[in-house]
């Protein structure tokens, strides 16, 4: 026999609370986002496909790419047991100034063609998390833009070297008088990678555009204003 009773109305009110529906939808596809594999849902259903593959793709067969998230997922973490937790430092030093965290954000090229805001929001979150924030060669917000987003906060700035020593130089120029504590150097790119899924997708500067390109980007009308108004 199961000894069963009513719940009482005010019971189930307490235990039953009904969430109040959030109206933005940004913040609410965001909040949805529990991974990085759900934001990387997200940006494919709404970005032209030669934008984010350009983003999410790399060279050749792409193993490098492949071989990287395999070296993360292989690392394993150890917890201490029965050890006081209340106060946890995950601060650091790198490269001769602190960090909240042992990592920053890398450079990445073109941001703004996945996000409106590109560096100006990587660095403003940069500077909120403390943790540093590398500006490219080829990002889409200038060296003072960047600045301006993380005045407090850690700067670096990455450098592709020119054979016109004078563009490179005026841009080191600019980042220190900007306040950039470090200089990355990039060293491994004599010649660019072969990008297969750009070359099949016809992304190039200016873009060489297909049927099938513009096909891909007709569903996604709010990526088209914001490329084209921004």
């Amino acid at each position: 026999m199961v000894d069963r009773q009513f719940p009482r109305p005010v019971e189930l009110l307490e235990l039953m609370q009904f969430r109040k529906p959030e109206l933005n939808l940004k913040k609410r596809r965001l909040e949805s986002a529990l991974t990085i594999e759900d934001l990387a849902r997200i940006a494919r259903r709404r970005t032209p496909r030669a934008a984010f593959d350009y983003t999410e793709g790399a060279a050749e067969g792409e193993l490098s790419l492949a071989r990287a998230r395999q070296a993360f997922q292989d690392v394993e973490f150890h917890p201490s047991i029965l050890h006081d937790v209340s106060q946890v430092d995950t601060s650091c030093e790198i490269w001769g100034g602190p960090s909240a965290l042992p990592f920053g954000i890398a450079p990445t090229g073109f941001t703004r063609l996945m996000q409106t805001e590109g560096e100006t929001a990587g660095a403003g979150a940069a500077g909120a998390a403390g943790i540093p924030f590398t500006l490219s060669t080829l990002g889409t917000t200038s060296i003072e833009g960047v600045k301006a987003a993380n005045p407090h906060g850690r700067n670096w700035f990455q450098l592709y070297v020119m054979r016109q020593r004078e563009i490179s130089y005026g841009l080191v120029e600019r980042a220190a008088a900007a306040g950039f504590d470090t200089l990355f150097f990039t060293v491994d790119t004599p010649i660019a990678g072969a990008r297969l899924r750009d070359k099949r997708n016809g992304f190039s500067i200016p873009p060489q555009l297909t049927l099938g390109t513009i096909i891909n980007a007709i569903p996604r009308p709010w990526w088209w204003y914001d490329f084209l108004t921004t």
